[in-house]
């Protein structure tokens, strides 16, 4: 008859019970840990067995984390590790990964009933508890009352190829990343939460292993591509990054003083972890090629052009103004995007490491090495190489601890003279680059000729080193100090040979090369001391140190000249002339800064912060100044009133901060006055001239934050919502002041009363889609809005050296242009709205159209997911924007001797035409029509885009192969970066709007992992 529906399913739900046991039972004997130590507190030993497991603790605010006890285990089994630690007090249960804890109940004679305690009933978990450093210390997304964004390691190495910034691309709101090209080294412009000074700098503060890094290698050593502000970040390898921690408002940036008012992005490399030796590898090989071409003109449309621009003009071709014409092979084509970018690039990485540890000492040692070649013709590319090294060590009373860590990498970069981008637009019909013989064609300007000289071969070494020493003096009282060094170096050649010269003449020509040097040293040295109590209700911290840093930066270019021969160009010794110059700055700082941090029942929170900064950038009457922020948060889901709504809110809190930083990117010696040469001499001397005059109340801009957010947990925390709205207000802007002519100086460097507002909205969200055991997905959505304003300039006579049109009351990008009224019907020529917007020519303009290019909005969209074995990771980075229409060539009107975009086709032919674009030339006449064409609305276009930013799918051994090979890991992974662009832009990127520059390429990689 069977049992009855009753009893089977308690049967059911009986033998799955087991089976779930027995499967905890073993995935908890099969995992070994190590802790020892006297007197550990409870919370050190579960953040060592999370730092040597998969496993995590999620617990109550009753369970006391400060107990202190004896511990020795040695490979011991979590499951004893968990009974004895834990027994006759707590009970735990396992759910996932997650091990649950849960206080023991004693039983108790009846006693007479109480109120309860105000004690929240506080659940930890994994997303909002996982720890996060920030300035001098640590904390978690929990009890943070400053906004900050971590990145971890898992999303740094792949998406970020060879720079790190590029990791962070469509994952922190508010930081807006935009690559300058597609050729490592290659600039990175860099802005958090909008533009806070008129002219000077306003890159963030960049803070590796506790050391300020510079990110610009200054003046690209001497490379046309690099231009002056190679990125330094080319030059450390994303493999060794831990984990990238960017901090946006006062509570979080203040700290930090006149560096802050940019916001402060913390890199942190890779440490050893307790736990057994264990060898880690991943090597991978993959491809690069240009994602995205643009159409242009073909031979017999370019032809058609040319042509027609002579019969406008009413001038005959010839030899010498239309060799394309007359001389060239009309039937010939030649697809030069194909030939000169259109090539494929490998690439090939290598890493190893080996780490482990135990409590009282861990390490970490790892190497890389890196190939890639470029997607123009040539042998250029780039090799590098270098090491990592972490160790941390504890004396057995856990009272002592040292901790060194180190990086050095070795590069050597080589391209060619120029971006091949910047000749695409060559005529399809050019004589072809070689010679039946196979020697180059020097009768035209052939670009190969660029494989021969000039090149730009350059060795570039960083060596980063932090040692931190650590002392408890007393219980909750340690003195600390860090201390860190930075070497960047590099030196490169230019070398011109005479083989870029027709043999025909080279008798007549000499050779020539530049030589470059580039050096920046940094040292810091950072004691601390700090206090921490964690009783009761109440936890307090309290941190009081100083900075003392120093800074040399030198450059040295060496010229030479009257080579005769190309085999010794390397020898500047035979040379007929030799010249050079050598430049360099000095810069000190000193600081003392403080922070108390209050956390009253675990949801009222409270953070106060200051510093006192001093720099030699600033006069002597202003070299010093205080700054501070005040941060406070309320976790209200931790009230009384809550409690019936948990199941659905499981996470609440408010959190507001304001304070002020300070801009000090504004270069060295500023304030003092300057002299440069006369033109003459008298009596055989040079004299000087005033330039600049000196002011000693030269101070640091002034950028006053403040900000609100909320953030929320809804059904566990499975989703997470984050809502930050600021308001920037930066003041004291450093500008030239013109000065009159009886002063004896042309200008002098001050203070002005600006006003400049950035405000902002942004809004992020993380949520678990689906969680079952052998499927998951996860994703993670940003969206950032940034509204920038000159709110008041004091006074319009002061002119701005900018490229922007400062208006008072609009954004300081916002520009006025003309509005283009399409092509006179009569003349061809092109049309532009007065101030009454009737259509008048070129220059009767009126520029009263605004144009912004800021991005209105920008983020990601992030997506995880597991199906077993197999993983997916998908990145789509977004930008609302208005750019550059590259439509125009600025030097070249179609009907030059140079191709053009396809869509100027549509153009004006004869009279009563209704078209897109003036009549073809080949003159100067309609130069400048031409001219205020680019810069009207024509010359910008909608620029908005999706890009796949980063997308891997990968699969992992299983369980029972890996045993049998007795390895820990076994992962193959499929990359690809720049996979798919969504966009109505015109121009060869959106990103980079350039129709001169190699645009992000499009990369194909495939690796292994394993770890042993």
């Amino acid at each position: 008859m069977g049992m009855p529906t009753c009893a089977t399913r308690c049967t059911l739900l009986l033998v799955l019970f087991t089976c779930c046991l027995l499967q905890v039972k073993g995935q908890l004997e099969q995992t070994k840990v190590s802790v020892s130590g006297k007197q550990l507190p409870l919370q050190h030993i579960f953040n060592t067995i999370q730092a040597q497991t998969n496993f995590y603790f999620s617990y109550n605010a009753d369970i006391d984390v400060t107990q202190l006890m004896d511990v020795h285990f040695v490979n011991t089994p979590l499951s004893i590790v968990l009974h004895t630690i834990l027994r006759n007090k707590y009970a735990w249960t396992l759910d996932g990964h997650s091990i649950n804890l849960r206080k023991l109940r004693q039983q108790l004679p009846p006693a007479t009933p109480s109120p309860p305690a105000d004690t929240p009933k506080l659940l930890i978990g994994k997303a909002l508890d996982e720890t996060v450093v920030i300035a001098y210390g640590t904390t978690t997304l929990r009890f943070a009352t400053g906004n900050l964004t971590a990145i971890k390691a898992e999303n740094i190495a792949g998406p970020a190829g060879a720079n790190i910034l590029l990791a962070l691309q469509g994952r922190v709101p508010g930081l807006l990343i935009t690559q300058t090209g597609g050729i490592g080294g290659m600039a990175m412009k860099v802005q958090l939460r909008g533009q806070n000074s008129l002219v000077n700098g306003t890159q963030p503060l960049y803070i590796v292993d506790g050391i300020p890094f510079n990110p610009v290698l200054t003046g690209g050593l001497g490379s046309f591509i690099w231009g002056e502000n190679a990125s330094a970040f080319n030059f450390i390898n994303p493999e060794d990054v831990e984990s990238i921690e960017v901090l946006k408002d006062a509570d979080a940036t203040a700290i930090y003083g006149s560096r802050g008012a940019n916001g402060v992005i913390l890199i942190n490399t890779r440490k050893g972890r307790i736990g057994k030796t264990r060898l880690r590898l991943n090597i991978a090989k993959g491809i690069t090629h240009t994602a995205r071409k643009v159409k242009l003109l073909n031979t017999a449309q370019y032809l058609e052009m040319r042509r027609e621009a002579f019969l406008n003009d009413g001038v005959a071709p010839n030899e010498r103004n239309a060799p394309d014409l007359l001389q060239w092979n009309p039937h010939r084509y030649t697809d030069w995007q194909h030939a000169l970018i259109g090539g494929t690039g490998n690439n090939t990485s290598a890493h190893a490491a080996v780490s482990g540890g135990t409590t009282h000492g861990q390490y970490l040692l790892s190497s890389h090495y890196r190939k890639e070649s470029l997607v123009f013709p040539g042998a250029f590319g780039n090799t590098r190489g270098g090491m990592h090294i972490s160790t941390n060590t504890w004396t057995p009373d856990n009272r002592f601890n040292a901790a060194f860590t180190g990086s050095f990498l070795a590069d050597r970069t080589m391209l060619p003279g120029f971006d091949f981008t910047s000749r695409i637009m060559l005529p399809p019909n050019t004589p072809p680059p070689y010679l039946e013989d196979g020697s180059l064609n020097y009768a035209w300007l052939n670009p190969y000729i660029a494989l021969v000289g000039p090149t730009f071969d350059a060795h570039v070494t960083n060596l980063l080193a932090n040692v931190g020493l650590q002392y408890r003096l007393l219980p909750g009282l340690s003195l600390k100090t860090t201390m860190g060094y930075n070497w960047l170096t590099g030196r490169s050649s230019i070398l011109t040979p005479l083989a870029i010269y027709p043999p025909a003449i080279r008798n007549t020509r000499t050779g020539s090369s530049r030589l470059a040097h580039y050096e920046s040293v940094s040292r810091i040295i950072e004691p601390q001391v700090t206090y921490t109590h964690d009783k009761a209700d109440w936890y307090i911290q309290a941190l009081a140190g100083g900075t003392l840093q120093g800074y040399n930066e030198s450059r040295e270019t060496l010229n030479a000249d009257g080579f005769k021969d190309d085999a010794l160009l390397h020898n500047i010794y035979y040379a007929d002339t030799v010249y050079g110059k050598k430049e360099g700055a000095i810069y000190r700082y000193l600081a003392l800064f403080g922070r108390l941090s209050l956390r009253y029942h675990n949801r009222y929170l409270l953070n106060l912060s200051v510093r006192r900064d001093g720099s030699s950038r600033f006069g002597p009457r202003k070299q010093f100044a205080v700054f501070g922020a005040v941060g406070a948060g309320w976790i209200f889901t931790e009230e009384k009133f809550m409690q019936p709504l948990r199941h659905i809110l499981s996470f609440g809190k408010l959190r507001s901060s304001y304070g002020t930083t300070g801009n000090d990117q504004i270069g060295d010696y500023q304030y003092l006055g300057q002299y440069n040469p006369t033109d003459g001499t008298y009596q055989d001397v040079t004299g000087l001239t005033p330039a600049r005059l000196f002011n000693a109340d030269f101070a640091w801009e002034l950028t006053r934050k403040s900000e609100a957010g909320i953030e929320l947990g809804f059904l566990h925390d499975k989703l997470l919502f984050s809502a930050s709205y600021y308001v920037y207000r930066s003041s004291n802007q450093l500008v030239s002041y013109p000065l009159p002519d009886i002063t004896g100086a042309g200008n002098i460097i001050g203070n002005l009363p600006v006003l400049i507002r950035n405000s902002g909205l942004e809004l992020a969200l993380t949520t678990q889609h689906i969680k079952r055991r052998r499927f998951e997905w996860a994703s993670s959505f940003n969206i950032s809005f940034c509204h920038n304003k000159l709110i008041n300039y004091p006074d319009p006579t002061i002119p701005i050296q900018s490229s922007f049109q400062f208006v008072e009351g609009q954004a300081l990008s916002q520009q006025y242009v003309a509005d283009a009224m399409g092509v006179d019907p009569l003349t061809g020529t092109y049309l532009f709205a007065d101030a009454h917007h009737h259509p008048v020519p070129a220059d009767k303009a009126a520029e009263t159209h605004p144009v912004d290019v800021i991005p209105v909005c920008y983020g990601g969209w992030q997506h995880d997911f597991r199906l077993g074995n197999f993983g997916l990771q998908l990145l789509l980075q977004f930008t609302r924007q208005q750019g550059v229409n590259t439509t125009f060539d600025p030097d070249y009107m179609p009907g030059y001797q140079r191709n053009q975009y396809a869509a100027v086709l549509s153009r004006w032919r004869q009279p009563g035409d209704v078209a897109t674009h003036q009549r073809y030339t080949q003159l100067t006449g309609l130069r400048d029509s031409y001219k205020q064409a680019i810069s009207s609305d024509m010359g910008y276009e909608d620029a908005s885009y999706i890009r796949c930013r980063f997308i891997e799918a990968n699969w992992s051994l299983p369980a029972a192969p890996l045993a049998r090979l007795h390895l820990h890991d076994v992962k193959l992974y499929l990359q690809a970066q720049n996979l798919f662009t969504l966009t109505r832009y015109s121009g060869l990127d959106p990103e980079t709007q350039s129709r001169t520059t190699l645009p992000p390429l499009r990369g194909l990689a495939c690796g292994l992992k394993i770890a042993l």
